[in-house]
């Protein structure tokens, strides 16, 4: 059979073959190379596509061939011509190269390579953790906060610490039988106060749906409860559960959380995709995405937000529907609106759990959201330039996780790649209008919109920063264990850099304190919780570091350990699990600590910071860091080296260990 097929045939499917080597000279016979499916059976394999075993036992469409690796010969003068292009790059590289004005740059990233690939952050493997369920281990996501208090614990222990994987979330057995039960519909007074409250929380930093349409929609339903379809039921039912969550200020352990009935009773819509959908089927996805948050279903709300945008691609939400077939004004704002939504929600989950976006910008051109002028007034259409800086942040937050949190082979070092991100965010907080601004005095308290915008621009700079900061860290622990101990040999950009994610960190953790003392922290908030745990992760670090306010930082992290406490005794998911994280770093300082005894080196600290309440904005304005980010190369080549440490490929390369882990509770270790 393999007679009738071409040379290049015959090679790439393993038969024998006679190969011509030069003229003059002897002919070898070449090793032939057997399917897949007679290598496995150890059969002599006939060659062809497919061979006579495959075609006789009629498995054909199996039979296929492992590639080769093939040895090619080059001239050396190609291989010297690519020295001098690789050298030509670098060069190039160093070069200044103006500031970015607008941080809206696609995350899509080229496929093409180079011979200046630099080093990844991370290992070469993905981060699996062994759940001991069958064939299930579970990726964990370097770039989120729970994967970085576990680098945090490893870098300062001995021996190292396994991973505390997350456990705390509503179970899926238990929204099953919910979903399957009859929920009583709440009475008028009841469902009115439960909308309200989950307008008022979603509608104040995301716009998901029409006020004036639902509050319509539910006097319709009040009064006539089969006009509704089923639809408009199921938004309802889930604005019943987000109303239920903000209302309720304790959880009681023996009930279900707040607003589960209602939300797992809108889950039956989704038992069937329309395949014609219309835009309140996206809405209902978003608001159960918004919700699975409380419940710490955090894969559960990327999913959904992630089925939005596909749902929203299907209805074409990210084009410009022509005016000729849609005039009305408010539904084509309102198109609009739900699809950045949907592209800001799958950007925020994606960048909190590590993992890819579900578009690329190269694929979107519909307009970004308005203030329209309605015939009839309404107040269904906020401010838009907070809207428009919201997914402006969630984009950048994509970027940061794509460009810094990476395995692909980059062409930029990582001091390159955090260095552009701070730039990015520097650039954001210069375009931001003024009503959108924190005083760093002690104005009256921001309204909640800046406030939710400000912590979440501190967290992704927090994300961009903390690899420096962790780096930092290590220097300083490796100093410690020194005989005699020696200063920490740290660069002054490295130095900096760590200074604006702990400022930034600071910052985050004022505006939550001060929520939590003015009643505007809401208990299960899963925003506010994971801010709080962000920011007290880099405070814990910073309270290791000597420096000027180490000790301030070390009490800062203590009230932020505290309130976690108290939200995971009432209840809150997100808190009982960060809960179990502070509690192990608490352990690792504790004997981190008691290792280096009172060393203290002096004045090599972090920077200090003379501006009482200074704002993640300022942060990033600190003359000392604007300097730094002017600089076309870092003097951080201890960082990137270290990305060639032992074989690693990156900033991460303790091995997990979970043997070291049951589902009970955490042990140290590993």
């Amino acid at each position: 059979m393999a007679d009738h097929q071409s040379d290049s045939d015959k090679e790439d499917v393993g038969s024998s073959t006679i190969t011509p080597l030069s003229p003059g000279k002897r002919q070898r016979k070449t090793k032939s190379t057997a399917c897949r499916r007679c290598h496995a059976r150890k059969v002599k394999c006939s060659g062809g596509q497919p061979c006579e075993n495959c075609r006789q036992a009629s498995k054909g469409a199996e039979c296929s061939y492992p590639r080769k690796n093939r040895l090619v010969k080059v001239s050396q003068q190609y291989i010297d011509d690519l020295i001098a292009e690789n050298q030509r790059l670098r060069q190039d590289d160093a070069k200044p190269r103006p500031e970015p004005t607008i941080p809206d740059v696609s995350i899509s990233q080229s496929t093409e390579t180079s011979s200046s690939l630099q080093g990844t952050l991370l290992e070469e493997r993905p981060w699996f953790f062994d759940m001991n369920v069958l064939h299930t281990p579970v990726l964990i996501g370097e770039a989120s906060d729970a994967a970085f208090a576990t680098r945090f614990r490893q870098a300062i222990s001995e021996p190292g610490h396994s991973h505390i994987p997350r456990v705390n979330y509503a179970p899926d057995e238990r929204l099953l039988a919910l979903s399957d039960e009859d929920c009583p519909w709440p009475i008028p007074s009841r469902a009115r106060l439960l909308v309200n409250v989950a307008l008022k929380y979603v509608s104040r930093n995301y716009y998901i749906v029409r006020k004036s349409q639902i509050l319509e929609g539910l006097e319709q339903t009040i009064l006539n409860p089969n006009s509704a379809d089923s639809l408009l039921r199921s938004k309802l039912w889930v604005l019943f559960a987000i109303g239920e969550m903000y209302s309720t200020r304790t959880a009681a352990k023996d009930r279900n959380f707040p607003g589960m009935a209602y939300s797992a009773r809108a889950t039956r819509i989704l038992r069937i995709i329309s395949e014609r959908p219309r835009i309140d089927a996206i809405e209902i996805r978003l608001l159960l995405s918004f919700y699975s948050l409380a419940l710490n279903r955090r894969y559960t709300a990327y999913a959904l937000a992630g089925s939005s945008v596909r749902l929203s691609v299907v209805m074409g939400l990210h084009l410009n529907v022509p005016e000729s077939q849609l005039r009305d004004t408010g539904a084509r704002e309102h198109r609009n609106r739900v699809w950045w939504t949907a592209y800001s929600f799958d950007r925020m989950w994606a960048s909190r759990l590590g993992h890819p976006v579900a578009i690329q910008d190269d694929d979107i051109e519909v307009d970004l959201p308005t203030d329209p002028v309605l015939d009839t007034p309404s107040d269904d259409f906020a401010d838009s330039s907070y809207f428009i800086a919201g997914l402006r942040l969630a984009r950048l937050a994509a970027k940061v996780i794509n460009a810094i949190y990476t395995r692909r082979p980059q062409q930029k070092t990582l001091s390159q790649r955090v260095q552009e991100a701070l730039r990015d965010l520097r650039a954001f907080v210069e375009e931001l209008p003024p009503h959108l601004h924190i005083e760093p005095t002690d104005a009256p308290e921001p309204s909640p919109k800046p406030l939710s915008l400000h912590l979440y621009f501190n967290q992704v700079a927090i994300t961009a920063t903390r690899p420096i900061l962790l780096h930092v860290l290590r220097t300083h622990v490796s100093a410690w264990d020194t005989q005699p101990r020696t200063e920490p040999q740290i660069p002054v950009s490295a130095m900096t850099l760590s200074e604006a994610c702990i400022r930034c960190a600071r910052h985050s953790c004022r505006l939550l304190i001060d929520c939590w003392i003015d009643g505007s922290f809401a208990t299960f908030d899963y925003f506010y919780t994971q801010y709080l745990f962000s920011s007290a992760t880099v405070l814990a670090i910073s309270s290791l570091i000597d420096g000027k306010e180490c000790r301030s930082d070390k009490e800062q992290f203590e009230s932020a350990a505290q309130f976690l406490h108290q939200l995971k005794e009432n209840g809150n998911f997100a808190a009982e699990e960060f809960c179990r994280h502070v509690d192990a770093m608490k352990v690792c300082m504790r004997a981190l600590e008691a290792r280096r005894g009172q060393f203290v080196v002096q004045d090599t600290g972090l920077l200090g910071l003379d501006v009482l309440n200074p704002t993640a904005g300022m942060a990033l304005s600190e003359p000392s860091l604007q300097e730094l980010l002017s600089q076309p190369v870092l003097d951080l080549q201890f960082i990137d080296a270290s990305m060639y440490h032992d074989g690693a490929q990156g900033l991460y390369w303790p091995d997990i260990s979970p043997e070291s882990w049951s589902a009970s509770g955490w042990t140290p270790g590993g």
